[in-house]
């Protein structure tokens, strides 16, 4: 059903909850523009006013974001320049006008500069490591390494030696000895342990592994997810075009990610490469594989096959804890 049409007064209260004020009327219908200007007397759209639509003033208000141009251009060059830090772990020495522009950024593992340096979007996809001297991986001694574990969290395997800062180290979380298998570079984003966090996956927890397809991409996807009436990763996926195929449940969620990890690996073994979209990456990307290479049906068997060989020899990786 369509919303009522509005008068000015009504209109003006809308904006104004958005973090504006007309300076002319409102048109009478959303999808004409009218002029406004910030509220925000330091902001460039407060001195020059500018024209709005109403309905995306609306648009930007259910994602929690401010009607003005000006403002929101901030926040998503702030949001760029965050991403690069956390992400990538780059300084940005610049303004990031979009992310794929190379950005001039100083490398907050070796201390070099980078020039032109990296691009956001090749950060975020997987394709390229944040500094072009190290490789996104650093280099510490191994009793450096160690000592900065402990203070993150957790206890890394006295038998498995230090590699580098951006590959997996095994351990276990002094909170309460969970098995876990961070990597260093880590410590800014999130817990060693993915069964303390709050949010994510829970390897300890029961779980799902999931086969699904996206037609369009002619791709199939293997993952997996926690196993709660809260769980909203396959909804989140047929929202995007895949299609669920197959499900298997798990008692213990971390069971579930070794027969994931054990088909994918599988598949790179074949020289099977990952679909991309467009020539880019996107979220879960890695676990795919082109359904011009193998079959679905080739697929699902294989997943059982490793699932009950795996079940079979139970996965110890530290042995008890202490």
């Amino acid at each position: 059903m369509k919303r009522p049409k509005i008068d000015h007064a009504a209109a003006t209260l809308e904006v104004r909850a958005s973090g504006l004020e007309p300076v002319e009327p409102y048109p009478g219908v959303t999808s004409k523009p009218f002029a406004v200007r910030c509220i925000q007397p330091k902001c460039k759209g407060h001195v020059e006013p500018f024209p709005a639509y109403l309905s995306v003033v609306r648009s930007l208000a259910k994602k929690g974001r401010v009607g003005c141009v000006h403002c929101n251009k901030r926040h998503r060059a702030n949001q760029r320049r965050t991403d690069m830090i956390r992400l990538g772990n780059m300084l940005p020495m610049v303004e990031i006008p979009d992310v794929k522009t190379a950005v001039r950024s100083w490398c907050l593992r070796c201390w070099r500069i980078c020039e032109p340096g990296p691009r956001l979007d090749n950060i975020k996809n997987g394709k390229q490591g944040g500094c072009e001297h190290c490789g996104g991986k650093r280099r510490l001694s191994d009793d450096v390494a160690r000592q900065r574990a402990r203070e993150w969290g957790y206890s890394p395997d006295p038998d498995i030696p230090y590699t580098n800062d951006a590959t997996k180290w095994p351990g276990r979380c002094l909170a309460k000895g969970h098995y876990c298998e961070p990597v260093l570079n880590s410590q800014k984003r999130q817990g060693p342990c993915e069964s303390c966090a709050d949010h994510g996956f829970k390897p300890h927890l029961p779980a799902i592994l999931y086969l699904v397809v996206k037609p369009d991409l002619v791709a199939v996807k293997i993952g997996i997810c926690e196993d709660s009436p809260k769980n909203r990763r396959l909804y989140e996926h047929a929202l995007n075009g895949w299609i669920t195929i197959e499900t298997m449940r798990f008692a213990v969620g971390a069971d579930a990610r070794r027969v994931e990890t054990a088909l994918v690996q599988s598949w790179r073994a074949r020289n099977l490469q990952p679909v991309l979209d467009n020539g880019y990456g996107y979220e879960g990307y890695t676990e795919t594989v082109s359904l011009n290479a193998i079959p679905v049906s080739e697929i699902w068997p294989a997943v059982v096959g490793i699932a009950e060989r795996m079940l079979a020899t139970p996965h110890v990786p530290l042995g008890p804890a202490r």
